[in-house]
């Protein structure tokens, strides 16, 4: 039953990253709108993350950072949350999962936050945190 879970989250998880490679989220109706941005006129912190990962996928670091900037940390944490047991056998370190520390839900919550009110405000640097 596990492995059949597994295989199908990596199918789908493929499947999407074939869909985003090929067709860019910002030319095609197929990719749904951001809701909260239809109903308020503001960027949630989501908002650009689909045309984020379509850059990202076609190694587009410039586009990620315009699209939506909070991409690239949370990129670099499920990265490290994937590789960090195998660092630690391979160079013999103690390096935690820091998903699992106690206080790290709230500071993923105060730094999504943080991140949707800044890239709302009409000032720079914060007009920088807007999608393109």
């Amino acid at each position: 039953m596990k492995i059949l879970l597994r295989t199908g989250l990596l199918t789908v998880t493929v499947t999407l990253a074939v869909l985003f490679f090929v067709l860019d989220p910002s030319e095609y109706v197929i990719f749904p709108r951001c809701p909260f941005n239809i109903l308020t006129g503001y960027y949630c912190p989501g908002c650009g993350s689909q045309r984020a990962i379509h850059s990202l996928l076609h190694l587009n670091f410039t586009g990620v950072a315009g699209n939506n900037f909070l991409l690239i940390p949370a990129v670099a944490l499920i990265i490290y949350s994937y590789t960090y047991s195998f660092i630690n056998r391979f160079f013999g370190l103690k390096l935690p999962n820091i998903f699992y520390m106690k206080n790290m839900p709230w500071v993923i919550f105060f730094v999504i936050g943080i991140f949707g009110i800044l890239r709302n405000l009409p000032y720079y640097p914060f007009l920088l945190l807007a999608p393109n």
